[in-house]
């Protein structure tokens, strides 16, 4: 092989190697900004997320959803009661860690593996906080230059329930008098019960500014 062959091939194979890193950054971010819809009940928004070409979701054990608009209708009724958003008070934290993803050799699909911890009072007001954990094993598709998700599947370990949970724990401490801040926090937002900050980026697929969950029945 000639020295000019050789460069060639190396660089062919180093940006083959960049494009499967940048395939994993993409696909990570699809996935990190689910676990943000998730937890302010955007099912819309969610939906959106997944390809088009009879993608599928289940969550823990209720069973498996085929197509876009009965995901969709799954998260609204089957998880959300046909409410969009949070109520005041409300937390649905989702976080997910320890994720592995993979991309096939020829960039077409892709699979990750992560670990959500979730910690939630839905419905708000019964003094009772949900902690679970367990494991997703999720597949991707490319449409041209986007990552969508093909499959999400989420297998529950173990759900307990904790007494003793009040909304006061949404307040921090105030302004110090002795020590002024140069500016003060932000509002309260009376529909959610705390301060929000808000998202700085749109849907990735319908460009669709992210609105602040307050809730409101979904159509």
């Amino acid at each position: 092989m000639s020295e000019i062959a050789e460069l060639t091939k190396k660089l062919e194979e180093m940006a083959h190697r960049l494009a499967l890193v940048e395939d994993r950054e993409a696909i990570q971010r699809v996935q990190n900004i689910y676990g943000y819809y998730i937890d302010n009940r955007m099912w819309r928004e969610m939906a959106d997320l997944f390809t088009d070409d009879e993608p599928s979701m289940e969550i823990g054990r209720r069973g498996n959803y085929v197509g876009k608009e009965r995901i969709h209708q799954f998260l609204r009724d089957g998880l959300g009661g046909g409410r969009w958003g949070l109520l005041p008070y409300e937390i649905a934290n989702h976080m997910q860690l320890q994720m592995v993803t993979t991309v096939s050799d020829d960039r077409s699909t892709a699979k990750s593996r992560c670990r959500a911890i979730i910690q939630g009072d839905s419905p708000p007001g019964t003094g009772k906080l949900v902690w679970a954990e367990g494991v997703y094993e999720n597949e991707y598709v490319r449409e041209g230059t986007d990552w969508k998700i093909k499959r999400l599947w989420w297998l529950p370990t173990f759900y307990v329930e904790m007494d003793g949970f009040d909304k006061a724990v949404f307040l921090s401490g105030p302004e110090n008098p002795a020590y002024p801040p140069d500016r003060s926090s932000p509002p309260i937002d009376e529909a959610l019960g705390r301060a929000f900050p808000p998202f700085h980026y749109p849907h990735p697929f319908t460009g669709n500014e992210t609105a602040v969950p307050h809730a409101r029945q979904e159509s």
